[in-house]
């Protein structure tokens, strides 16, 4: 579905990724952990279209039947459109706009009103804060109902590609494992996830596959299991004597 090469990426004067190179198949959430300032977030907003690669590829088809296309010079809204939502670090709701109008605002570029409701009726179903807090502003919700509230803002697009950046920051033990165990439903119902994550045990365990990224490159890949009994990666991300 995804598949990137050799890409390097400066942010405000730093080579922030260099050269790395990874996929993404259909069907899998694909865990991308490291420290702090690695480049997570930057291989993120590199996909969505937030940041333009000095090189290399981007290549994403949306289903198998489809051909490749090239995202790497292509504006965020195309991105969007053609099956790509990204959940940012830190949640960015619309802090003045209610639940509801903020699940309107991840369909900005659809013109299905009808089916637009009927999507924002099934979120709703999907998740009942939706619609217990329908007419609550944004910065009146808790930090798992504002995690809710921007999963489902991007699933109202009818992505095939979910980016998601850290969304277990700043939530209680029990709201990280209601998140996660959204995550693996929406993977059992088909969506296709690449996961940055914090907490690099949960991110493995329910991982197909992962990559370990320091200093803007990829360092270590394998299956999330594999991963996780690295010695390596359990000193440095698992908290392992």
């Amino acid at each position: 579905m995804l598949r990137i090469e050799d890409v390097h990426v400066r942010r405000g004067g730093t080579h922030a990724l260099r050269g790395i190179s990874m996929t993404v198949n259909a069907g899998e959430i694909v865990a991308l952990i490291g420290a702090n300032g690695a480049g997570k977030t930057t291989t993120l907003a590199t996909i969505s279209g937030l940041l333009r690669p000095e090189s290399g590829t981007l290549s994403y088809a949306r289903c198998a039947e489809a051909a490749p296309i090239d995202i790497g010079r292509m504006r965020a809204e195309q991105i969007v459109q053609a099956g790509i939502s990204h959940c940012p670090e830190g949640r960015q709701v619309f802090a003045a706009l209610s639940v509801t109008e903020n699940l309107r605002i991840g369909a900005y570029l659809r013109h299905d009103r009808a089916a637009i409701d009927a999507d924002i009726a099934d979120l709703q179903t999907q998740f009942p804060i939706l619609r217990t807090r329908a007419n609550v502003p944004g910065d009146r919700l808790s930090g798992g109902e504002q995690m809710m509230l921007v999963i489902g803002r991007a699933l109202i697009s009818r992505p095939k590609l979910l980016l998601l950046d850290e969304p277990s920051l700043g939530l209680a033990p029990q709201l990280v494992e209601q998140i996660f165990d959204i995550l693996e439903r929406l993977r059992r119902e088909g969506m296709t996830i690449l996961l940055v994550e914090q907490n690099a045990a949960m991110a493995l365990d329910i991982a197909d596959r992962a990559y370990v990224l320091e200093a803007g490159k990829i360092v270590l890949e394998g299956t999330g299991k594999d991963l996780a009994g690295n010695a390596d990666v359990q000193r440095a991300y698992l908290g392992a004597a």
